[in-house]
């Protein structure tokens, strides 16, 4: 009876490990498994949507700054370009001692309408087709045409029949010979002659008398006569010059006397 009691309370007792010393060891104990999946977290939809945002606002800010460092960069290059040391009037010839050079920033388009270093020895000697004040930078369009080697003259013309010339125009001098003697003459006397320089009005303040001295350049020196003769015995006359008008040919006119 003792024996059955005994095998029932040894039934009962947690199962030892089989590794103990005399069979003592410590109950067994069950570990979780590692493999389960762990349990969802509630933020982790939000971590997954400010990953992206985060990299797209760091690229936008490189971007602005790459974008301020274009622009910072392009409006605080400078350029070195040509600038007048006094004031200089239309028709001028311009000096070495007119030049110096500066430096200038701005956009390039604006840049390019102005004479850089490279070409300040171009510069000297040429004639300016509009006035340029002290301090201020040489615009490509106050020049004039270069004109190689070139003489000049000075013709004498009625201010009202000088018409819309300007430096650097091209014209074509007609003289008319014998006016108001019913046998006057027109013709060309040259063609195709620069306008380096007008003058002020002389004379009358009468439009219709006063006269502007003209200085035209000349690359052929035998045509100073008959110039000469216009000034002196002729009223002279302007043409204004257009792309083809120095081929065409200009015929002689004749007044005719009505009996």
């Amino acid at each position: 009876m003792f024996r059955s009691l005994s095998t029932w309370v040894s039934s009962l007792r947690p199962a030892r490990d089989a590794g103990g010393a005399g069979g003592g060891g410590a109950p067994t104990l069950r570990l979780r498994d590692e493999t389960s999946p762990p349990r969802p977290s509630r933020h982790a939809p939000l971590r997954s949507f400010a990953t992206p945002m985060r990299v797209a606002g760091i690229a936008l800010v490189l971007l602005a700054a790459a974008g301020y460092a274009a622009v910072y960069s392009g409006t605080t290059e400078r350029t070195p370009v040509v600038v007048v040391t006094r004031d200089l009037p239309t028709g001028a010839v311009v000096a070495a001692s007119d030049l110096r050079v500066g430096e200038l920033a701005g956009d390039r388009s604006v840049l390019d309408g102005l004479v850089p270093e490279a070409d300040l020895a171009d510069v000297v000697g040429r004639r300016l087709a509009a006035p340029v004040t002290e301090g201020a930078p040489l615009p490509r369009a106050a020049l004039t045409r270069p004109v190689s080697d070139a003489a000049a003259f000075t013709l004498t013309v009625p201010a009202i029949r000088l018409g819309n010339v300007q430096v650097g125009d091209r014209v074509t001098v007609l003289a008319t010979h014998g006016a108001g003697s019913g046998r006057a003459q027109t013709r060309a006397v040259a063609r195709g002659l620069q306008v380096l320089s007008l003058g002020s009005t002389a004379g009358s303040f009468d439009r219709s008398t006063a006269t502007v001295a003209v200085v035209v350049a000349i690359t052929d020196p035998s045509i100073a006569a008959n110039l000469a003769l216009a000034n002196d015995a002729a009223r002279v006359s302007l043409l204004l010059e257009g792309r083809r008008g120095a081929t065409t040919r200009i015929p002689a006119a004749a007044e005719t006397t009505v009996p």
